[in-house]
Order: structure tokens, then C-alpha cells, then sequence
């Protein structure tokens, strides 16, 4: 369901890219959202005296790896448009998949709420109901 989500995101925000010719915008909200489930995650961690270097190690590993492979596309991109004359490549693929993995930070950021007991808007309770019920993860984030 996660992956479904992410890729309807992605192609919308690919969409939304190359209407609005915002190229770019979108890596930056990325990293905002990044910044804010890491923190989320802490704290969470912290309030369930499940703090663990080597987690949050790991966490910020895949980040800067999820930053790099993104960029990777932007660069490949660009190297498309060198050679074809579709204007599909202008960075909007690039954009497509930061705003699939913005569904999924937004996501995490939600389950680190619950994980922290924050209050939580029916229609996001009901949004990680259903991920966690076509992923096979528990409240725990263990596989069922």
C-alpha cells in the first residue's frame, strides 16, 4: 500500500513539477520533511526509552542514501536531455520520485506521533490503518 501510495504521489508530483515548472522545489520539501521524521523519530525513541545510536545512525544513512539516488535521477535527467528532445526530461522525473518519498516521510512522521501518543486526525489514524494492514506491520512497526 506504501509503494501504491509513493508512486500515485510520484507521478502527481511529476505532474504538478512540469506544469508549474518547479523544478527542484520539491527535493527541498523533501529534506524538510526528512529533518522533521528524524526528529519526530527521536523523540519518539526518547519518550519510549528506545533511544539507540546505531538505529538513528542507520536512519540518517538511508536519508542521505535516498538524497543521493534522487540526485542520481536529476543527473541522469539531464544527461537524457542532452541527447532526446522530450521535455519529459527536465527534472521532472526527479521530482516525481522526491515527492513519492515525501508520502512516505509523511507517513513515518505520522506513526512517530502515535509512537509519541500525540493526537492524530481520524483521516490520518485511518491512513496508517490501512498502510499498516497491506504492509503486514503491527503498531510496533514489527511484520506480522
Amino acid at each position: 500500500m506504501e509503494n501504491k501510495i509513493a508512486l500515485i504521489t510520484g507521478i502527481l508530483g511529476a505532474i504538478v513539477s512540469y506544469m508549474f515548472d518547479l523544478v527542484g522545489v520539491a527535493v527541498s520539501i523533501l529534506i524538510l520533511f526528512m529533518l522533521a521524521d528524524y526528529t519526530t523519530g527521536l523523540i519518539a525513541a526518547g519518550i519510549n526509552k528506545e533511544l539507540n545510536s546505531r538505529v538513528g545512525w542507520t536512519g540518517f544513512v538511508r536519508k542521505v542514501y535516498i538524497l543521493v539516488l534522487i540526485g542520481m535521477i536529476y543527473a541522469l535527467e539531464f544527461t537524457a536531455s542532452q541527447y532526446v528532445d522530450f521535455d519529459i526530461f527536465g527534472g521532472y522525473i526527479g521530482d516525481g520520485a522526491a515527492f513519492a518519498y515525501i508520502a512516505i516521510e509523511f507517513i513515518s512522521i505520522a506513526e512517530n506521533g502515535v509512537k509519541m501518543g500525540a493526537p492524530m486526525p481520524p483521516f490520518v489514524k485511518n491512513l496508517l490503518k490501512i498502510v499498516k494492514e497491506k504492509t503486514g506491520v503491527n503498531e510496533e512497526g514489527d511484520s506480522i
